[in-house]
C-alpha cells in the first residue's frame, strides 16, 4: 500500500521540527524572547518553502494538507505571540490579518486542554477550578459556535482552517463529554442554569439594541414623510390660491365692464329724452344700440375666456396633482429600496454598476486600440530596452450564435471580449534575451448583455481565475502578463486576493503577472510586489482631463450634501457622463454605497 507517493518521511520531519516546536510550546511560546522567536519564525519560513518546493518529494494530498498546515499554524502562533507581547514584527503582520490572529488569541485560551483528558476536566470541576470554570462558561454562551462560524471563512488561510478545525475539534470533544458527565450532579445542573440565564440576558440586550436601532431608523424615515407632505401641503396651496385668484380676477374685470355699461346706457337714455329733435335722437338710439351690442359681445367674449382659462386651471391642477401622486409613489418605492440596500451593505456587492450594451462595445473598441497604439516600437521597462516583435488582435467569443436572438444592428454593437496579444523581445547584443507576453483582455458577460442589453455586477473571482489559470498553465517559459478590462470592475474579493501574499506566490513564481483595470473608475489592482505589473501601470493607465474631472467630482459631492441619495440623472449637468460615473464609483468608495435601481438608475447612497 503507497503511503507517501515517493515523498521522504525523513526529510519532512527534518523540516517541520521547529514548526511542530512551536506547536508544543502553544501560548507558552511567549516566555522566548522575541530573537529567538524570530530566528523560528525565519527557519520556519524557510522550512515551509523549500517542503513547497518539493525538496522532499510528493506526498498524498491528505498528508500534503496535514504538512502544510503545521507549517502554516506555527507562523500563526508566532504571529500571535508578537501581537500579544505588543511587539512589531512587519512580516507577521502582513502574513496574518487581525481575524486570523483573533481566532488564533480564543482557541489558544484552551490549549490547556492538548494535555487534558476528560477525567483531568471532571476532576478540575469538582474542584471548583475557576480557570477551568470560565473556559466552560465562555464555550456554553457561544464560543463553540462562534469559532466554528470563524473556521468557515474563506478569507482565513485553507491550511491554517484545516489545522484549527482538528485541534478545536479534539477540545471540544474532551469538552462536551466532561460537560455531559458533569451534568449528572445537581450543582453542575444549577450552574448551568446560570449559565442559560446569562445567555437568555445577553440575546435580550441584543435583541433591546437591534430594535432601538430600528425604531431610530423609523423615526428618521417618518420625518421625512412628515417634511415631504408638509412641502407638498404648501404646494397645494399656492397652486389652489393661484387658480382662485386667477378666475377671481377675470370675474371681477367681466362685472366691472356689465355694471359700466349699464351706467352708461341709463346716462345716454336720460340724455336723449332731453333732446327735442327727433332725427337725431334716432340716429343717437342707433348709435347707442351699437355700442350696447358691442359691450355685450365684449362680455360674452370675456365670458368665453374666464370658462376657457378655469378649465386649463383645473386641468393644470389635476395634472399636477397626478404628477404629485406618481412622485410620491415613486418617491416611497426608492426609499424602500434603498433601505433593503443599506441593510445589505457590506454582504453583498451586486447591483453596483451599470452598463449598457453599446457602452460596452465603444470600451471594448477604445480598449484594443489603446493597447495597439501603445505597445509600438520600443520602449524601457525594467531598466531594459523591448521591441515589439509581434502583435495580433483577436476574437474572444463567437457573437454570430446571437443571431437568432439580436437584430443586426444590436448584434454589431455586442462586445466580442477582445483580446490583444503583444509579444516584446528584449534587446541586447550578447546572452539570453527575454520574452515577455502581454495579453490584455477586454471581459465582459457577453450572453448577459445579449439578453439583457445591460450588466450590473462587478466580475467575479471566479470569472478572473478562468484568465489566470489559463495563463498559468500555458506559460511555456516565457513571462505573461495578464491585463483584464472590464466596465464593471472588481468584487472586493479579487482586489483583496490580488494583492495578498498568496496571490504573489501562487502565479508571480510561476512567470504570471496581473493587471485589473476597471475601465469605467480608471482604476488599477495589481500586487504591490509584482515588479513586472507596475512597470507595465504607465501603459494601460486610462487617459484623463484632471482639471475637467475635478470639476465634476466637485459637482457631484455639492449635490450629494444634504441629501440621504443621490441618482446620476440628476448630474449629467455637472458635465459627460462618462465623468460623472466615474465621480459616482470615486466617492462610492469613500464610504457610500453605489447601486443600479430599475426605474431610476444609478444611485448614489449615502451610509
Amino acid at each position: 500500500m503507497v503511503i507517501f507517493n515517493e515523498g521522504n518521511p525523513d526529510c519532512v520531519r527534518k523540516l517541520l521540527r521547529p514548526a511542530e516546536r512551536v506547536l508544543r510550546q502553544g501560548r507558552d511560546v511567549t516566555v522566548e524572547d522575541f530573537e529567538t522567536r524570530k530566528s523560528l519564525w525565519e527557519r520556519i519560513q524557510d522550512s515551509y518553502s523549500r517542503y513547497l518546493e518539493g525538496e522532499c518529494g510528493d506526498f498524498l494530498r491528505d498528508l500534503d494538507s496535514t504538512f502544510r498546515a503545521k507549517f502554516e499554524a506555527a507562523l500563526a502562533v508566532l504571529a500571535w505571540s508578537f501581537w500579544k507581547k505588543g511587539e512589531g514584527f512587519p512580516p507577521a503582520e502582513k502574513r496574518f490579518s487581525e481575524r486570523e490572529i483573533g481566532l488564533i488569541d480564543e482557541i489558544l485560551k484552551y490549549n490547556v486542554f492538548e494535555i487534558t483528558t476528560m477525567e483531568d476536566i471532571l476532576g478540575k470541576l469538582y474542584r471548583r477550578d475557576e480557570e477551568t470554570l470560565q473556559l466552560l462558561r465562555t464555550y456554553y454562551l457561544g464560543m463553540d459556535r462562534w469559532i466554528e462560524e470563524q473556521l468557515e471563512d474563506p478569507e482565513i488561510k485553507l491550511p491554517l482552517r484545516y489545522y484549527l478545525k482538528r485541534t478545536w475539534k479534539s477540545y471540544r470533544e474532551k469538552i462536551d463529554a466532561a460537560i455531559n458527565e458533569a451534568s449528572k450532579y445537581g450543582w453542575f445542573r444549577t450552574l448551568m442554569e446560570e449559565w442559560e440565564r446569562e445567555k437568555t440576558e445577553e440575546v435580550e440586550a441584543v435583541r433591546e439594541s437591534y430594535e432601538a436601532k430600528v425604531g431610530e431608523l423609523k423615526k428618521r424615515i417618518a420625518e421625512m414623510v412628515e417634511f415631504f407632505e408638509e412641502e407638498r401641503r404648501k404646494l397645494e396651496e399656492e397652486l389652489s390660491a393661484s387658480s382662485i385668484e386667477e378666475i377671481e380676477r377675470l370675474r371681477r374685470e367681466k362685472e366691472e365692464l356689465m355694471e359700466r355699461l349699464e351706467r352708461e346706457k341709463e346716462e345716454l337714455a336720460r340724455r336723449l329724452m332731453e333732446l327735442k329733435d327727433e332725427e337725431l335722437r334716432k340716429k343717437l338710439e342707433e348709435e347707442l344700440a351699437r355700442a350696447r351690442e358691442e359691450a355685450l359681445r365684449e362680455a360674452r367674449l370675456l365670458e368665453e375666456r374666464l370658462r376657457r382659462r378655469e378649465l386649463e386651471l383645473r386641468e393644470k391642477e389635476m395634472e399636477l396633482r397626478k404628477r404629485e401622486l406618481e412622485l410620491s409613489e415613486k418617491e416611497n418605492l426608492l426609499r424602500s429600496k434603498i433601505e433593503e440596500i443599506l441593510a445589505m451593505s457590506g454582504k453583498v456587492e451586486k447591483g453596483s454598476r451599470l452598463v449598457l450594451r453599446d457602452e460596452a462595445r465603444i470600451g471594448e473598441l477604445n480598449f484594443v486600440g489603446r493597447m495597439k497604439s501603445k505597445f509600438a516600437g520600443e520602449m524601457r521597462l525594467l531598466g531594459k530596452t523591448y521591441s515589439v516583435e509581434r502583435i495580433e488582435e483577436k476574437k474572444g467569443e463567437d457573437t454570430s450564435r446571437f443571431a437568432g436572438k439580436l437584430d443586426e444592428k444590436s448584434l454589431k454593437n455586442l462586445p466580442e471580449n477582445r483580446y490583444v496579444e503583444v509579444t516584446l523581445k528584449e534587446k541586447k547584443l550578447l546572452g539570453r534575451k527575454e520574452r515577455i507576453l502581454v495579453r490584455g483582455i477586454y471581459l465582459t458577460r457577453v450572453e448577459r448583455l445579449a439578453e439583457l442589453g445591460l450588466d450590473t455586477d462587478p466580475l467575479t473571482l471566479a470569472e478572473i481565475n478562468v484568465h489566470l489559470i489559463d495563463a498559468r498553465d500555458s506559460k511555456g517559459g516565457t513571462r505573461t502578463v495578464l491585463v483584464i478590462a472590464s466596465p464593471l470592475g472588481f468584487e472586493e474579493r479579487v482586489r483583496k486576493y490580488v494583492s495578498s501574499e498568496d496571490f504573489h506566490r501562487n502565479f508571480y513564481s510561476e512567470n504570471v503577472s496581473l493587471i485589473l483595470l476597471d475601465t469605467e473608475s480608471g482604476e488599477i489592482i495589481h500586487n504591490p510586489n509584482d515588479r513586472y505589473a507596475k512597470a507595465l501601470v504607465p501603459l494601460v493607465r486610462l487617459e484623463l482631463d484632471e482639471e475637467m474631472y475635478a470639476k465634476v467630482r466637485e459637482c457631484v459631492r455639492k449635490k450629494l450634501e444634504g441629501r440621504d441619495y443621490l441618482p446620476l440623472s440628476e448630474c449629467l449637468e455637472c458635465g459627460e457622463e462618462e465623468y460623472v460615473r466615474r465621480a459616482f464609483y470615486e466617492i462610492g468608495r469613500d464610504g457610500h454605497v453605489v447601486k443600479y435601481i430599475d426605474g431610476f438608475g444609478l444611485v448614489l447612497i449615502r451610509k
